[in-house]
């Protein structure tokens, strides 16, 4: 029994490696090959770029398919879809919060600053026309969470969590997911490429930032009893409302906001290692996994 179940988390051990060797690869070279044939902004170096952006979800699914059992497909396309498993108290908080966060960094970095007041056009368009809202939010989803969440937090969170524990497993899916974004700062037109011609040290610090926006996804994912929906939710926000609603916006209030958020995440860092209460609902997570 001992050697079964020795042998099976070596498996799952070699599929989460596999699944992150893939990804990573798989969006690197699709990545930069624009880059190096130099047709960044063509519509093929388009195509072939935003190619590789699926690749999170695209070997997460084929990696589940392969791998799960019936029981455990259909427990994680519940947690994907289901609203009701989701609720609606997280999301709203996390609507609130990045909300919050957005409005007060505009009002100091105009008011106070001097940073351009950012155009906002969806917002625009958004008032002019009502019914562009949906089709605003659905961007969003494509543009990173659906492309993403049913591999990051969908397939290799629960795995991560179980081996290194919460904050360790939430950082280093982090570091992963922002080295994931390697190609971006060669690809005008990438908010991680505009920050690496404004300044070496607020691209570097985008890893960390990533990082903890991942232990904050990891929080709102276990609060929601494991909703990979919940958490691609929160990855959503932080995009739609730190930087696509703001669209077109100067890298100095885009870097204000990013850091701010990075106080924000610190917190919720800083209550993870020590709430015990948070321990115990990781804990009970954990023995569902």
């Amino acid at each position: 029994m001992y050697h079964m179940e020795k042998e099976s988390k070596k498996s799952e051990d070699r599929n989460l490696i596999l699944f992150f060797v893939i990804t990573l690869a798989w969006t690197w070279i699709c990545g930069f090959i624009p880059v190096i044939l130099g047709i960044t902004g063509t519509p093929i170096g388009t195509f072939v770029f935003y190619f590789g952006g699926g690749a999170p979800s695209v070997v997460g699914l084929f990696l589940v398919f392969l791998t799960y059992s019936k029981d455990q497909r259909k427990d994680y396309f519940k947690r994907c879809f289901s609203l009701k498993y989701m609720g609606w108290k997280w999301p709203l908080i996390v609507f609130s919060i990045f909300s919050v966060i957005s409005i007060i960094c505009i009002y100091v970095g105009v008011n106070l600053l001097g940073f351009d007041m950012p155009g906002m056009d969806f917002i625009h368009a958004i008032v002019e026309n009502p019914l562009m809202l949906p089709v605003v939010i659905l961007l969003s989803l494509v543009s990173g969470p659906l492309n993403e969440e049913f591999g990051w937090r969908g397939y290799s969170l629960d795995k991560l969590i179980v081996r290194f524990g919460f904050l360790k497993a939430s950082l280093l899916l982090g570091f992963i997911w922002a080295i994931w974004h390697f190609a971006w700062y060669f690809t005008p037109g990438q908010a991680q490429y505009d920050l690496l011609q404004n300044s070496l040290f607020d691209a570097v610090m985008c890893i960390p930032s990533v990082m903890l926006l991942s232990v904050f996804v990891s929080f709102v994912y276990v609060k929601t009893k494991r909703s990979i929906l919940a958490g691609a939710l929160v990855h959503m926000l932080s995009n739609l409302l730190g930087s696509q609603l703001l669209s077109p916006y100067t890298t100095d209030i885009g870097t204000f906001i990013r850091y701010v958020k990075l106080a924000f995440f610190i917190i919720i860092v800083l209550y993870t290692c020590f709430s015990a209460k948070f321990k115990r609902e990781v804990a009970e997570q954990v023995a569902h996994m």
